[in-house]
């Protein structure tokens, strides 16, 4: 199975992965151990046996590339002040965005563990900002 590991999990040796790319604005993960020490973002093909798991052609990617490799299933949008207002799936979404390091139009994912809304309230934002030049 392909899998993306996106961001590290709370303890060593987990990680936050993707096994699909994401849909409606929303990228379901999934806490994984894996067997690696190596920093995220990566795409690797996990191999999971009764003698143990394994990760073979482990490969780095670029986030940003992967978001816009699915352009068409990411949020629409702009986050202003913290709250992001955008369009995704023909619906219109308002939600409020704890990273303060974003603002500005974007092209954006959800990740999500639970569920497959978008929550009221996003701690993380994974997101491709837009260029207007």
């Amino acid at each position: 199975m392909d899998i993306i590991a996106v961001m590290r999990g709370p303890g060593p040796g987990l990680y936050y992965v993707a096994t699909s790319p994401p849909h409606c604005g929303v990228l379901k993960l999934r806490l994984a151990e894996l067997p690696t020490n190596l920093e995220p973002p990566f795409r690797a093909t996990y191999l999971k046996t009764r003698h143990g798991t394994a990760l073979i052609n482990i490969t780095r990617i670029d986030l940003d590339q992967f978001l816009l490799d699915h352009y068409e299933h990411l949020i629409e949008g702009e986050v202003e002040a913290g709250v992001l207002r955008g369009v995704v799936c023909n619906k219109e979404i308002t939600a409020k965005v704890l990273d303060k390091s974003i603002t500005g139009p974007v092209l954006a994912a959800v990740p999500v563990t639970k569920g497959r809304k978008i929550p009221h309230i996003i701690p993380t934002l994974l997101a491709y900002k837009l260029q207007i030049t």
